[in-house]
């Protein structure tokens, strides 16, 4: 999608072919921002993360990327992901709770808000994959699988990113312009885009004013989409004949420094194109001059090395990571509406020695204000229809808040817009599927147990899983999920790793547990005289004897702990399978420890004793 140095240092843009035009989808009223998110910088701390993104800023927001195969990864024809774990991993980002990739929950807020989503096709370093895709024995399969992926996904419409066509490659030229025509076709052929048509963008290079001109496929492209936007940054190159310039001159071209927006889109309506499909770009990055520079109109010559324009290493974040935009001193351009930060002496951050800059120019938010002013304006020579971002990502500085989009919704779309905060337009509540819950006690001691809590998904929503249930035991020890105990409420939910559910789907709790103490109740009261014992002697000798003691329950209820009185005569020497005192001749007997009580209607008679007279 950046523009590239060999495109910069060639100058080479598209020449004519042969393929007829076919007519594009008219635009809405008003001016479009379509807005480039890196997908695969989604995790990256230093940009800006997929829930702070408002997308209320853009028209069209566009999701980076999926590639054509055949070139650096694929086949001929395949669609080829781009943005890494951003297409399919649901339980990373925050979609998860949605069940959704970071790229379908960006979609769905996208939707929420009435903003189009977009997929990318293709950018730079996919001229190959473009080539073997787009030849006419392929290219049914390829749009076929670009659209089946369209729909699947919700997409609007698409981006064809094919950078590096050379201006003398009438085959190459061709392609492009037989898969701009085929792609719509074949989408709007389908039930998704019957309503709502297709929409189709193309980011095209600048024109350089001195060897440049506006070609026949030029044209034929930019009536074929319905945008055509302009890479509208990095318009500079290192080289003799060149001047150090600006990153991103509006007006104010010159022999050597011989591009500008306003030049570009002159060069384009001149030919026949109105400005009404024409789109500016914004690059929320930067391009550096290493010291000896102090500003534009320098010449450049000798060592490339003292030049970049590399938008991972120069973009918003990282100037303000690393202290770029809190030294210097910065100017303004007033012939190019542009800004440089001059460093006297220059300056290196001591967390990257390797990037000294002597100046450095960089889109912010006054440079915004000044492109939207001329793209809104009405006067002779100047207007345009929109812009495009290239990346949203970039324009953060906490990885929060993102003042560039904030001052591009400013500048194209509300001229009241302001910081949203932290989760501008957020989405409903995730859903909570509907849940059973069973419980296994394999391990159960009376007191306590141990085992298992099953949580079924038994609606027809995935989601992250609650489970309340009234439980009347005490929770000791839960693992596989997290839980709260208050009173007899017991809530428990998944771990990261289990916490979704899908329809059907089970997730298995262990758990141990104590129950509470049962309360101890009186005995029965036993009716007088329920109990009657008998004292059965078994052996006398004279001056002692052995006894059996029977005794007899006449009662309902069971004797608890039960004692009886019987006269005894003598000593008693030894008693087995019992208790007793004696007192004044009368013996207190009860059942042994291990036999404490009496079943209602049984006889005990396992009571003995001998005794001495």
């Amino acid at each position: 999608m950046k523009t590239s140095l060999t495109r910069l240092a060639a100058l080479c843009l598209l020449a004519a072919s042969a393929a007829a035009p076919v007519a594009a989808q008219a635009q809405d009223t008003g001016k479009w921002v379509t807005g480039y998110y890196g997908a695969y910088f989604w995790d990256n701390p230093d940009y800006q993360a997929p829930e702070h993104v408002d997308m209320t800023a853009m028209t069209h927001f566009v999701f980076a990327r999926i590639g054509p195969g055949g070139g650096k990864s694929g086949k001929p024809g395949e669609i080829v992901p781009g943005a890494g774990t951003a297409h399919e991993r649901r339980d990373l980002g925050p979609g998860a709770a949605w069940d959704k990739s970071v790229e379908e929950y960006l979609i769905m807020r996208a939707h929420q808000v009435g903003t189009k989503a977009i997929i990318m096709l293709g950018g730079e370093g996919d001229n190959a994959g473009f080539i073997a895709s787009s030849q006419p024995a392929v290219r049914p399969t390829f749009v076929k699988n670009l659209v089946d992926y369209m729909v699947a996904k919700g997409y609007d419409g698409v981006d064809v990113d094919w950078e590096g066509i050379k201006d003398d490659a009438a085959e190459e030229q061709a392609l492009l312009e037989a898969l701009i025509a085929d792609i719509r076709t074949e989408a709007n052929a389908r039930a998704r885009y019957q309503d709502k048509p297709v929409i189709i963008t193309f980011p095209a290079g600048m024109l350089n004013t001195n060897i440049d001109k506006v070609s026949e496929h030029h044209k034929r492209v930019a009536n074929l989409v319905d945008q055509y936007n302009f890479m509208s940054y990095g318009m500079g190159w290192f080289g003799q004949g060149w001047a150090s310039t600006t990153f991103a001159p509006l007006t104010g071209h010159s022999r050597t420094r011989p591009m500008s927006i306003a030049s570009t889109i002159q060069m384009y309506e001149d030919a026949g194109i109105p400005r009404s499909r024409l789109g500016m770009g914004l690059g929320f990055y930067g391009m550096n001059y290493a010291p000896p520079f102090t500003g534009p109109d320098q010449p450049t010559d000798g060592d490339l090395s003292q030049w970049s324009v590399f938008d991972v290493r120069w973009n918003y974040a990282q100037l303000h990571k690393h202290g770029y935009l809190n030294n210097g001193i910065l100017a303004w351009d007033a012939a190019t509406r542009t800004s440089y930060r001059v460093y006297p002496g220059g300056y290196t951050p001591a967390s990257r020695p390797e990037w000294a800059t002597g100046y450095l120019s960089y889109e912010e938010p006054d440079t915004i204000a000044a492109k939207g002013a001329w793209a809104q304006s009405t006067r002779a020579g100047e207007g345009a229809a929109g812009t495009i971002i290239w990346l949203v990502n970039y324009g953060t500085t906490d990885g929060v808040n993102n003042p560039l989009l904030t001052a591009t919704k400013k500048a194209f779309l509300d001229p009241n817009a302001v910081e949203p905060g932290p989760y501008p337009n957020p989405l409903p509540p995730a859903p909570v599927p509907t849940v059973s819950v069973a419980f296994a006690k394999p391990n159960d001691w009376g007191s306590g147990w141990c085992g298992a809590m099953t949580v079924t998904n038994v609606g027809d929503t995935a989601g992250w899983w609650v489970a309340e249930q009234d439980f009347p035991d005490t929770v000791t020890s839960l693992w596989n999920g997290s839980w709260t105990q208050e009173g007899r409420k017991l809530t428990v939910k998944g771990m990261n790793w289990n916490k979704m559910l899908r329809p059907g789907d089970k997730a298995e709790i262990g758990l141990c547990a104590t129950r509470p103490a049962r309360p101890v109740e009186p005995p029965p009261q036993l009716p007088a005289g329920a109990l009657v014992s008998k004292l059965l002697i078994t052996g006398d000798w004279g001056s002692g004897y052995c006894a059996r003691v029977e005794v007899s329950s006449t009662s309902q209820v069971d004797a608890v702990g039960w004692t009886v009185s019987l006269p005894v005569a003598g000593t008693p020497s030894g008693l087995w399978n019992g208790k007793y005192t004696l007192e004044n001749g009368v013996m207190q007997l009860s059942g042994p420890d291990w036999k404490p009580d009496l079943a209602a209607g049984a006889t005990w008679d396992s009571t003995g004793f001998c005794a001495t007279r």
